[in-house]
């Protein structure tokens, strides 16, 4: 007795046809699909960009630009976080990309961070 296949992939390889596409993968995460992606994570984002490797804007709020490059100048690592009463400011720098977020006041930080970090590691694996 022959065993029927469940999954057109199983079909499809039984047929001798082959089942992946030997043509690399593509970037995925463009800076736009990064912002996309970080909006649908938190409502409490109010507003965002995304920077090359030498402070150009890429996409998002052209207006946080320049005080996004400055606040990573400014730090002493590859991220910064200011929580006020009003809001959040987050930004962070990888090997080829730079975030920064504006976010409303009952954004949970840690969340934040991660998702930042989570975003911006993606867009750096995608440039590389």
């Amino acid at each position: 007795m022959r065993q029927a296949t469940t999954v057109s992939s199983h079909a499809i390889r039984e047929m001798g046809t082959g089942v992946f596409s030997r043509a690399p993968m593509t970037a995925a995460l463009t800076p736009q699909l990064a912002l996309a992606y970080l909006l649908e994570l938190s409502s409490d984002i109010r507003a965002a960009v995304v920077l090359d490797d030498s402070g150009g804007w890429l996409a998002g709020e052209a207006a946080l630009t320049r005080p996004v490059t400055a606040l990573l100048a400014s730090a002493p690592g590859s991220g910064v976080e200011v929580i006020t009463a009003r809001g959040g400011v987050f930004a962070a720098r990888g090997a080829s990309h730079a975030l920064g977020l504006v976010t409303g006041r009952f954004a949970l930080p840690a969340l934040i961070c991660h998702d930042l970090r989570r975003a911006l590691g993606d867009l750096d694996a995608g440039a590389g």
